[in-house]
């Protein structure tokens, strides 16, 4: 529940996304998957694919288990009324986990734990005097989900998938409020929670059309009530309805759907492009209310975002039984609205390239991937700083992923 709230007063007071996904998913579930810039929903199944398309896990044979870690780089500068900052060096991770068992020639089972939303960032010193800590200077979110599923083959065509989504989160930011000279200091905003969802799925493969696949996946919309805290350092900011004490909001993460279209013009060759559409526009404010008065003043932080849609195309080369060569490229917008404009981890629509390989025996493979992501600039306002003209230039990421696969 709290992730709502930490994503509530986060991108209340800013507008992030950690690893620089459209406004702040993450995609990075396996680095078969981020090789392929994410078009791995309707091909060669792994146990990652509980993230990506879990309908897919049908295709494998007894207990298999993956296990990953994604390492992000991001660096980006923010200007807000001409006032520059830049993020400070730091790496990030998002380790993952899947392991699937075929319960019958029908039915599997799998349990995924990987992360779907994420930011972290801080800028460089002096943030005290800098007008954009007025927003946030230092955030750092974190959010895990556990998804057991169920996936059943109706036949020998079509497969379908259900799963639940238990969401574990962990947040904090950093502002520094310096609008009235004579009442300036820090405030944090921190907690932390667990929020539901889930998720449906499927896989067709044609016996009519053999070397093509189609692949799609719904993801609900998470409405999360909040329970956290503000620590103000025991000051009061009246101008901005800041005090030290418990608070509680409420905030809906959009739903998406997924597809996926592949195709193999060999046995060792696959070529798959697919299509993510978020519904950012639910995310369009975040309601903020102290819990030891009713009558305190709601914090109010509109937000905005627009739906966006994410392309991704990939490609995977077999050299032979054992090595594969992999590489993707990705164009993702921003939901970010240019008149309500925040300062974390900052950036617009995004390109990303990546490549990768993967080893595999009989019981075991590692797979490798590096992507780059380029981020367009942008110009706009804050509405929350009085219409001051923000800008973001200069975004861009590393991605580095490594991935260990078993088969029992």
């Amino acid at each position: 529940m709290y992730k709502k709230l930490t994503a509530v007063l986060l991108l209340s007071v800013l507008l992030a996304d950690f690893s620089y996904g459209a406004g702040f998913a993450l995609y990075e579930f396996s680095a078969r998957s981020t090789a392929m810039g994410g078009a791995a929903m309707a091909n060669e199944a792994e146990p990652a694919s509980l993230a990506v398309n879990p309908a897919l896990i049908t295709e494998l044979e007894g207990t298999q288990a993956q296990l990953g870690l994604t390492a992000v780089t991001a660096d980006a500068t923010t200007s807000v009324a001409g006032q520059t900052r830049s993020l400070k060096n730091d790496v990030w991770y998002l380790p993952n986990f899947f392991i699937t068992q075929k319960w019958s020639d029908q039915v599997s089972f799998g349990l995924g734990g990987f992360s779907r939303y994420g930011l972290g960032g801080e800028y460089q010193d002096p943030v005290t005097s800098w007008v954009g800590s007025n927003l946030a200077y230092k955030v750092k979110l974190e959010t895990f989900s556990f998804t057991p599923t169920i996936a059943v083959k109706a036949s020998d065509e079509f497969s379908v998938a259900m799963g639940l989504e238990a969401m574990v989160i962990s947040f904090a930011q950093n502002s520094y409020f310096n609008l009235a000279p004579s009442n300036s200091g820090n405030y944090e905003i921190s907690g932390s929670g667990v929020s539901w969802g889930g998720n449906f799925s499927f896989i067709y493969k044609p016996e009519w059309a053999e070397k093509w696949a189609l692949g799609g996946m719904y993801r609900t919309k998470v409405k999360q009530n909040l329970n956290g805290r503000i620590n103000a350092d025991g000051k009061s900011f009246p101008q901005i309805n800041i005090h030290g004490a418990d608070a509680e909001g409420s905030i809906s993460l959009p739903d998406s759907i997924s597809a996926g279209i592949a195709f193999r013009p060999t046995d060792a060759w696959t070529l798959e492009a697919g299509i993510v559409g978020t519904f950012w526009s639910s995310y369009d404010q975040i309601l903020i209310q102290y819990t030891d008065s009713e009558s305190s003043p709601v914090i109010r932080n509109k937000k905005k975002y627009k739906d966006v849609y994410r392309l991704n195309f990939g490609t995977e080369y077999k050299l032979n039984q054992n090595w594969a060569l992999r590489a993707g490229y990705v164009y993702d917008k921003s939901p970010i609205n240019k008149h309500e404009m925040d300062t974390l981890v900052p950036v617009d629509d995004r390109h990303i390239a990546s490549i990768g390989a993967g080893y595999k025996t009989d019981t075991w493979s590692i797979d490798l991937a590096y992507a780059h992501i380029f981020s367009r600039d942008l110009s706009g306002r804050s509405e929350q700083l009085q219409n001051l003209p923000v800008k973001y230039t200069d975004g861009k990421s590393d991605m580095y992923a490594l991935t260990f696969g078993y088969k029992f």
